[in-house]
Formats: structure tokens, sequence, C-alpha cells
């Protein structure tokens, strides 16, 4: 019994010694690791990078350009062959314009992108501040990778993607890399190979970089990078479409003054004053909330898009007086903004014809004006106008 005690012992403090010694192993492998990629005070002082080269893809060269910030932000152009690819992340989410998927607006990433995204947005190192980013890592071993001698470590990211990483046991820096990639958005193996390490300002920055996954080889050769530069945040937000971005001057925090129209008199008088903020409330979709007397309270909703198939403006507005939601579709030109009702929507049963005119615009206003048709537009007649004023 005392024997058996004995050896329960040992084994005990045999397994406590294996383990303070494999913590102590993974922790001073990534503490070279960083080192090896140079002075860490100075990684510190690094704010964003630009990065240019060459990327080679389908057998075909062409010009890189990569803006990485220090909180994770992501940018970069890029050639696939003959099309011109663009791609951004935020951190969090991102977007990308990719002809080879016959999509050639901006379209969100998916979450199996925004993981590879994660990977392209590193400063230097996954294993730099990886704990405090959330992730796990774990030492596998020693083993030898193409013939040469590597520590092989596990990266669970806090997403719960994982990579495997080899570092070379000579230098420390890193050699290759298993992960998941992405291959026309969907999931797919991928190994990437790092060489050319070359020293900028103090800072080990690999200049070879090799993917592989499915039958698909992309080359990256980093001819510069530019350290702490002037970066228009704009680059990161995903694009606007060119017509929706001819309603700006519908942005902003705005007056209104309401004014009726009485036709015994043919006059104008006031009614009402009221507040409207109007900003995108998507990419491409601007929308305006605003409530006033009219006889009685008329509170909108009014989302402004743009139909590119049809190639002519789309506004819904949604009345909080009726519960009735109307569709409207028009044309923008130098000096105003028409739109008329359609018999799409809630409201079909409609026996006038609605007409919204934007006009007189400025950077400091615009006037709104609705008019009806009961004869099928051969004539208008003028209901309510509202004058937009700018507000400090």
């Amino acid at each position: 019994m005392k024997l058996t005690i004995k050896y329960l012992f040992l084994f005990t403090m045999i397994m406590g010694i294996s383990s303070i010694s494999y913590g102590q192993n993974l922790d001073e492998i990534i503490d070279k690791h960083l080192q090896a990629h140079g002075d860490l005070k100075k990684w510190e002082e690094v704010v964003n990078m630009k990065i240019t080269g060459v990327f080679t893809a389908f057998s075909e060269e062409d010009d890189f350009l990569a803006i990485k910030t220090k909180c994770g932000k992501y940018y970069s152009e890029l050639s696939l062959g003959h099309f011109d690819v663009k791609e951004a992340f935020n951190g969090e989410t991102g977007w990308t314009i990719d002809p080879w998927m016959d999509i050639s607006f901006p379209r969100e990433l998916n979450k199996n992108e925004r993981n590879v995204f994660l990977q392209k947005a590193e400063f230097f190192s996954p294993f730099y501040n990886y704990k405090e980013e959330g992730s796990k890592a774990e030492y596998i071993g020693e083993t030898n990778v193409d013939g040469v001698d590597v520590y092989e470590l596990k990266l669970t990211r806090s997403t719960g993607s994982v990579e495997t990483w080899y570092l070379d046991k000579n230098t420390f820096l890193e050699f290759k890399c298993e992960t998941m990639w992405v291959d026309f958005s969907y999931r797919a193996p991928a190994e990437t190979y790092f060489d050319d390490f070359r020293d900028f300002n103090g800072l080990i920055i690999p200049c070879y970089v090799e993917s592989m996954f499915n039958q698909r080889n992309r080359v990256l050769v980093i001819d510069e990078i530019e350290f702490n530069i002037d970066v228009d945040p704009a680059v990161f937000c995903m694009p606007k479409s060119d017509e929706i971005k001819k309603l700006n001057f519908l942005n902003g925090d705005w007056g209104v003054a309401v004014t009726a129209y009485y036709a015994p008199r043919d006059l104008w008088y006031p009614v009402d004053s009221s507040d409207s903020h109007i900003d995108y409330a998507a990419t491409n979709m601007i929308q305006e909330k605003v409530s006033y007397n009219a006889s009685f309270v008329q509170s909108k909703i009014t989302d402004f898009l743009y139909d590119s198939e049809k190639t002519q403006y789309i506004v819904s507005t949604y009345s909080g007086f009726s519960s009735n939601l109307r569709i409207f579709t028009g044309s923008l030109n130098d000096s105003s903004f028409v739109l008329k009702s359609t018999t799409i929507g809630c409201d079909t049963t409609a026996p006038f014809i609605i007409r919204i005119t934007y006009d007189n615009i400025t950077h400091d206003g615009f006037n709104v004006e609705f008019a009806r048709s009961y004869d099928k537009e051969n004539s208008w007649n003028p209901q309510l106008r509202l004058n937009y004023f700018r507000k400090d």
C-alpha cells in the first residue's frame, strides 16, 4: 500500500513538472517568435502600414496595394486574372467588389470570408497579443516540414477558427501556416508559406507569401512598406452607388416650414413647423423620419433607393396616420427630383396619383411640394409644401 502511494506521488510530481515545462515551452517559443520580428516597442508605435508589391494569380502578375491598421482594419486592391478586385474589413465586418462572381457592386463578406480577413489584417503575427484578443495557443511539438525543422503550434481564434503554424527552429519565424481559406466564398483548406524576411527600420516582415488552396496558387511579393501614413477612413466603408450619392443633398439636420395650399384663393398659408433628420440607414438607402401637422398629425418614414436594373429611383413612404405604404418612382435632373406614386404597395386603390417634387436645391435647403392628379396627370392640384432649411 505504501509502495502504491509512493508511485502515485511520483507520477503526480512528474505530470506537474511536465505541465509546467509545457507551459514555459509554449510561452518561450512565442516570445522568441515575436522578438524575431523586431523590436516590439517599435511595433507598438506602428499605427498603420501601406504595402505595395506584385500579386500573381492565374499566372498573371499585377500591382498590389494593401493598408492595415493597428485596430484590425484592412483594405486592398489587386487583380485576379483580368478582373480588378477591391476588398475591405473594419475588424468585424467587411465588403468586396469581385467581378469573378458576376457581381459588379459591393457585397458584404460572409462568415467564412470574415475569418479570412482576420488573418489578412494581421500586422505581423497572430500570436501578438493573442490572449488579449481571446485566442488560445497550444504547443503540439517538434516536426519537420519540407526539410525544415519547425515548432508546431495550434492557434484557436476567438471566432473558433483553427490554424496550425510552423515556426522555423533556427529563426523562430513563421515557415508555414495551415488554415481554412475561401474559394468563391466557400471554405477551402489552404497552405501558406513565408519567405524572404526583410528588415524595415528594425521590423522584420516576410516579403514572399505563397498560398495554395484547391487548385489555386497565389503569390505576393512585397516591394515596399510605409508606416504611419495618412489614411482616409472612408476606404474601409462599403462604397455607395453613384446614383444614391446624387441624393446626398437630402442628408442633414433640417428645420421644416409646412404650408398648405388653399385653392379658392390660390394661396399658400403656414400650418406648422417641425424638424427632420435625414441620413443613410444602410449603404445605399437614405431614410427620413418626420412628423408635422396638416389637419391631422402626419408621421412619415421615407426610404430612398435606386433600382439599377430599372434605372430609376424607388421611394417608399410609410404613413403613421393611415398605416399605409406608398411606393414612388422617379428621376433626378440638374434642377429637381420628381417622384410619382405607383400602384405597387399597400395602398393600391387610390383614385389619384401623387407627385412629389424636390426643387430649389442648394447646400442650405430645398423645397418639397406634394400635388395630386385625378385625371391621369392631365392636371395637378397642389396640396402641401415643405421648406427645408439647414440647422446649425
